[in-house]
């Protein structure tokens, strides 16, 4: 499972220090989901095949539930990572301080993907009104 990883090119040129830093740590989460689905993947899927046939069917079912264990693990993550790709997503200058606040205390994954999204583009819109109307 492999998720964008931006280059230095990437990041828009004229950044506050805040949005970069959020766009660090959220960078920086994602590619620790990647690492842990790798990981556990790795860690549940790799058994050696030499035995005797009982043996190899032992090993075969613990395979199944191991399976089965992974889906799960992976769905818990596949959800988070969906939580930072919309925080991503929505990261720009009217949004940086509510989403490293989410970011700083795991509060965006109190939330469901639609509500989350609701959020932040309730909070631009505001800010983009106010800028506009000064």
């Amino acid at each position: 499972m492999r998720h964008y990883r931006p280059k230095n090119s990437a990041l828009p040129s004229k950044q506050t220090p805040l949005l970069t830093q959020t766009f660090l740590i959220l960078d920086s989460k994602i590619q620790y989901i990647d690492h842990q689905v790798q990981s556990y993947f790795e860690l549940y899927t790799c058994s050696s095949s030499s035995g005797s046939d009982s043996s190899n069917t032992l090993k075969e079912q613990s395979f199944v539930q191991n399976l089965d264990s992974i889906l799960g693990y992976v769905e818990t993550l596949q959800t988070n990572l969906k939580l930072l790709q919309i925080l991503r997503a929505w990261l720009k200058e009217e949004t940086v301080s509510e989403i490293y606040a989410l970011l700083n205390s795991n509060a965006y994954s109190n939330y469901s993907e639609e509500k989350l999204e609701k959020i932040l583009k309730q909070k631009a819109l505001y800010l983009l009104r106010m800028k506009a109307n000064c």
